[in-house]
């Protein structure tokens, strides 16, 4: 079983490293880490003075300078405050090697002289000409990105850039064009744009990780500038994305199509060219402007010729259906899968377990593809929910019992996991209690962590609108948390009583309930993607089930019944198979 070990120190791990910025696995948090071992989230920075060192995973920092007695030791502490950096620091304004670097790019001198710094930097060891891109905050350069003037695409940073490049130049109302780099936003700059249109560029490039046309969700924490500019782009015009045209930039614009909404979102398409500043060096900053003028909307209603789906139809007849995820459960694949854009609906009985289930489900997506989930969950308060989240991941109880319980660093390595995989909103603390107002939260969560499964449980909590007939709110309500699915590409479990009481604990019969049984409309069942009961007989004299009683599209799934196995001590939802005290669960680890 999993057991805490002590930090190594990182000096050692330093001993060998030699100035500029380094990734490496931390020696703090890389062991406790079962699928992702070979994650390199500790970023180190060695420079003169000193090294300091951040984990972005465990968020571990510290450092020490080179004449410190401290050298070796992990030093918890609140990040330190940025120290602006001065420009006369870091320029000469004087490198001709650099300044005509980016004439050769086709950047106007102007752009050159108020967006870049001009310098020799190094890079590995050796000191090159190099060009720095200034990230400000107001008037004060609080870390800069550097880059070799050559085709040799070295890059550094002091500080860390973090935030949209150029995001300081923003006023309210401006359109907002992304792009994928510093150098493609200069390219931008340097045409005529309207002077309402403020050019950025994302701080990390796309990430490198795609899987089937979309970001692995392992890449999500790299998203983070997204949320922190979320007000900007709340109160922007329009947004124009700008990615490059190949997989990952494709991807890259998907992703922040689906954290973005699709409300106000543009494309400019540069033909054959890979990104702006090939563009312009090809063609010159008329072609630019013409490719502007001719951004297209993202299709949100109205009526649409085929072309619009093009891509859409090719992936079809080359890939065939796309599938949905595993539920984790190998006899419940055998009915249904998880598709992103769909909406499934639970019911059953109460005390049957359709909320444990679904958190099951949630802890193995998480556990296996890395999809982060939201809830909104009005009868569990957060750390309740979190106890019993903890218990599945490490398959031991939370609470004092029979059966030994987890240690106290199992609890902290399932609170680490359970930080990074789910939010939740408390609706004793304000929480949305609208549908309205629950998917612009979820949106957010989209946003802030890349969230792909919406929990809501259960229905009765939410406010309809009291003009309305009970059967037309819950319709507009379900068309609502559909058009939120398939705009985020999430999967939603929406959670909801049947009108029926339960089966009488002392009746053989078995009584399964669904989405006709549901409070309050026949929509439960009409606008359901998938349909789930989980079944539970009163005296669990019989193993619980579930009942698959629609699937909207064949390839997810068929109707079906399948038995299933909880384990009560730790909450664990599994295959019906026969377990015994020395079965061995190591294989959910792996």
């Amino acid at each position: 079983m999993f057991q805490r070990e002590v930090d190594p120190s990182i000096a050692e791990l330093t001993n060998y490293l030699g100035t500029g910025q380094h990734k490496k696995k931390c020696p703090k948090c890389h062991h406790l880490r079962n699928r992702h071992r070979n994650d390199r989230s500790l970023s180190v920075n060695i420079d003169s003075t000193g090294v300091r060192f951040h984990c972005h995973h465990c968020d571990a920092q510290g450092g020490w300078l080179h004449n410190d007695n401290s050298r070796g030791r992990f030093m918890d502490f609140a990040p330190p405050t940025v120290q602006p950096i001065l420009i006369e620091d870091v320029t000469n304004a004087g490198n001709e090697v650099a300044r005509n670097y980016l004439k050769s790019r086709g950047i106007a001198e102007p752009i050159i002289d108020e967006f870049t710094l001009q310098d020799t930097y190094t890079f590995n060891g050796s000191s090159v000409p190099a060009v720095g891109f200034p990230y400000r905050n107001g008037e004060d350069v609080h870390a800069v990105k550097w880059r070799s003037a050559d085709d040799s695409k070295q890059f550094s940073q002091q500080n860390v850039c973090s935030e949209l490049y150029n995001i300081h130049s923003y006023s309210e109302g401006d359109t907002i064009l992304v792009c994928e780099g510093e150098i493609d936003a200069l390219s931008w700059m340097s045409c005529d744009l309207p002077e309402d249109v403020t050019v950025v560029s994302i701080p990390n490039g796309a990430p490198p990780k795609v899987r089937d046309g979309k970001i692995d969700p392992k890449e999500d924490k790299k998203f983070r500038y997204v949320y922190d500019a979320k007000k900007f782009f709340d109160s922007s015009s329009k947004i124009i994305l700008n990615t490059d045209n190949d997989e990952a930039g494709k991807a890259l614009r998907e992703e922040l199509i689906r954290r973005l909404g699709r409300a106000k979102v543009y494309t400019i398409d540069l033909g054959e060219y890979k990104d702006a500043s090939e563009a312009l060096l090809a063609e010159g900053s008329p072609y630019l402007i013409g490719r502007f003028d001719e951004m297209t909307p993202l299709p949100m209603v109205g009526l649409h010729d085929i072309g619009d789906f093009t891509d859409q139809v090719m992936d079809l007849y080359t890939n065939g259906q796309l599938k949905g995820a595993s539920t984790g459960i190998n006899s419940l694949d055998q009915l249904i899968q998880v598709p992103l854009g769909m909406v499934t609906i639970v019911t059953g009985f109460p005390s049957s377990g359709k909320s444990d289930l679904i958190d099951q489900i949630c802890v193995n997506l998480a556990q296996n593809y890395g999809w982060k989930t939201v809830y909104c969950s009005f009868e569990k308060p957060a750390e309740l929910h979190a106890a019993q989240l903890a218990q599945k991941k490490i398959n031991l109880p939370f609470f004092e019992g029979p059966t030994p319980r987890m240690s106290d660093g199992q609890l902290e390595f399932a609170m680490e996991w359970i930080k990074e995989n789910f939010l939740f909103m408390d609706y004793r603390r304000g929480g949305p209690t609208t549908i309205d107002g629950i998917l612009e939260v979820a949106s957010a969560a989209v946003m802030r962590m890349g969230c792909r499964v919406l929990v809501i449980d259960p229905y009765n909590y939410i406010a309809l609108d009291p003009t309305e007939r009970e059967t037309d709110a819950i319709s507009k309500m379900l068309t609502k948390v559909q058009q939120w699915a398939k705009s985020h590409d999430c999967h939603v479990f929406f959670i909801a009583h049947p009108t029926k009481m339960a089966p009488d604990r002392r009746s053989d019969k078995k009584v399964v309930c669904t989405g006709h049984d549901i409070a309050g409309s026949a929509a439960w069942f009409a606008k359901a993607d998938i349909g789930l009961t989980c079944w539970r007989h009163p005296t669990d004299e019989t193993p619980p089930e579930a009942h698959v009683w629609k699937v909207r599209w064949s390839w997810i799934g068929r109707h079906g019944t399948c038995p299933l196995y909880y384990d009560k001590p730790t909450g664990r939802w599994s295959d019906r198979i026969p377990v015994g005290d020395d079965y061995d669960w190591e294989f959910l680890w792996d």
